[in-house]
């Protein structure tokens, strides 16, 4: 099971350069980020930003690598019983939370049932619901899981947001609080949350992992855009700053002082819009769309040319990549031809959702160059950076780019996007055949039986355009270069806890 969940090809990684000296103990760390963090209470999270914080004050049950490989965490081994509809975790011992209360089988089972029941609204419900049963504290240190089909996908799962195993008696205490004074097992305790300004963690002196963290303190600055944590990195007033664009890093680039950190297999970018009704329920509007849009060129300006033109929503690398899955060619001629067969001989006119994102806002502005050229007129309609999201998944918004990171399983990917009962499923994407594929798929334990089953699930996804792939980005961090050891998880969310600085 090991080897079927966790297997995943090396990938192209940035870090900071590797360190021989010994790490320091230590200092402050200044974290710049883009934030429109809501709340820190995992049950609910569902930023993105908010998953640098969670990552700090509370453990999974397992971790995933930089090569996306899946190990030990809170859970130091699993094995599978009962046909594979079982699984069973043993965890590790002596292991509290900051209020001291112990870390057990019993948290456990609390934390899964928290999120299962209806009654608390958790956004992961969707998530888990359909596949576990039941959860039992089989003794202090053992806990099983019990499934409602085999699911391929489940350990991989307890490697994000599910995973993160909070207080009971903290999230009792606090009820509706506890998104703003957050206890876990983390190798960092919260300490304050200045909405608007920063969020502050010190380290957890009691820490189960011995000798981390090195660092005393991390600080999460609010930014108000990529140019200016740029410059504040520049004037030593933060020491990192990520979600960087090719083109946000062209000043630092040779700048004494400063390491660049590229992840080479970044996010997945797209645009989409809703299958259920109108006007993207008609498959040649979307043919005429995707036509329209020549994503090499807005690889080039967006990216440098240095990220991947997509045709899919996996990159090469990742063992479920299909080479042959092909999206629809460039051809202004094309876009016109489809647009007249969807019955707009006259032209087309839409708004496109435009968050204040800064590679989401030049890909909008290509788009409605490159849309018009072929008779369709669209409107940018900006959007916060803090509500896009959240008003994609309430259904307010329609045609609209997104991104997504990669999972270390394709389940965590492709079902949630692009099964019709998929939690993520913001495009109300529903293709029978394609929940036979994806269901199959999840039940499959064999990687490869699970790739040609995956391959064919994208294919008919790409044939029907719920989402119109463009590229795989590259994006770095730009940090001091005091600041050691950090690396890149593929999922793109930076851990911090074994970062150490280097100087005085």
């Amino acid at each position: 099971m090991v080897l079927a969940l966790a297997a995943a090809a090396a990938i192209g990684l940035g870090a900071a350069e590797a360190q021989t000296q010994a790490p320091k103990r230590g200092g402050t760390l200044t974290v710049g980020f883009l934030s429109d963090s809501k709340t820190l209470d995992p049950i609910y999270s569902v930023q993105f930003t908010e998953r640098q914080v969670l990552y700090l004050v509370f453990d999974t049950l397992v971790k995933y690598e930089p090569d996306f490989s899946i190990k030990p965490e809170l859970a130091e081994s699993w094995t599978l019983e009962n046909d594979g509809k079982r699984v069973v975790f043993k965890l590790r011992a002596g292991v509290k939370f900051h209020d001291g209360t112990p870390f057990d089988a019993a948290a456990v089972k609390w934390n899964i049932d928290r999120r299962l029941d209806p009654a608390v609204a958790s956004p992961q419900r969707g998530q888990l619901e359909p596949v576990i049963a039941s959860v039992d504290a089989v003794d202090p240190l053992t806990v099983a899981f019990n499934l409602k089909t085999k699911y391929a996908g489940l350990v991989s799962v307890l490697g994000e947001r599910p995973g993160f195993m909070i207080s009971p008696a903290a999230w009792m205490k606090a009820g509706a609080e506890f998104g703003g004074q957050p206890v876990g097992t983390g190798a960092f305790v919260f300490k304050e949350w200045v909405r608007g300004n920063h969020i502050a963690l010190e380290r957890n002196p009691d820490y189960w992992q011995k000798g981390l963290p090195y660092l005393d303190k991390i600080v999460f600055s609010d930014l108000a855009g990529s140019v200016v944590g740029v410059q504040r990195l520049l004037t030593g007033e933060i020491d990192y700053v990520g979600d960087l664009g090719p083109q946000d890093v062209r000043q630092l680039e040779g700048k004494p002082g400063i390491a660049l950190a590229p992840i080479t297999v970044g996010r997945w970018y797209s645009l989409q819009w809703h299958m259920d009704e109108p006007p993207f329920n008609n498959p040649k509007l979307r043919q005429a769309v995707a036509h329209a849009i020549d994503r090499g060129r807005i690889n080039e300006i967006v990216m440098r040319g240095k990220g991947t033109v997509s045709d899919g929503p996996t990159p090469d690398g990742l063992w479920w990549y299909d080479a042959g899955i092909k999206s629809p060619e460039y051809s202004v001629e094309k876009a016109k031809a489809a647009l007249k067969e969807a019955g707009y001989p006259n032209g087309f006119e839409y708004v496109l959702s435009t968050p204040q994102v800064a590679a989401l806002q030049q890909i909008n502005q290509l788009a409605q160059e490159q849309l018009a050229a072929a008779g369709i007129k669209v409107t940018l309609e900006p959007a916060s950076s803090a509500e896009w999201y959240d008003r994609l998944v309430k259904g307010v918004t329609n045609f609209s780019p997104n991104r997504w990171t990669q999972r270390p399983d394709p389940d965590g990917l492709l079902y949630i996007l692009f099964h019709s009962k998929g939690y993520a499923n913001t495009t109300r994407y529903k293709n029978p055949a394609v929940d036979a594929l994806l269901d199959q798929a999840r039940e499959t334990y064999a990687i490869d039986q699970r790739k040609k089953l995956y391959s064919e699930a994208q294919k008919i996804i790409v044939a029907d355009l719920p989402m119109l792939p463009l590229f795989f980005s590259v994006e770095y961090a730009a940090l001091s270069d005091s600041v050691k050891n950090f690396a890149w998880i593929p999922d793109q969310i930076p851990r911090f806890r074994e970062v150490w600085k280097a100087g005085k």
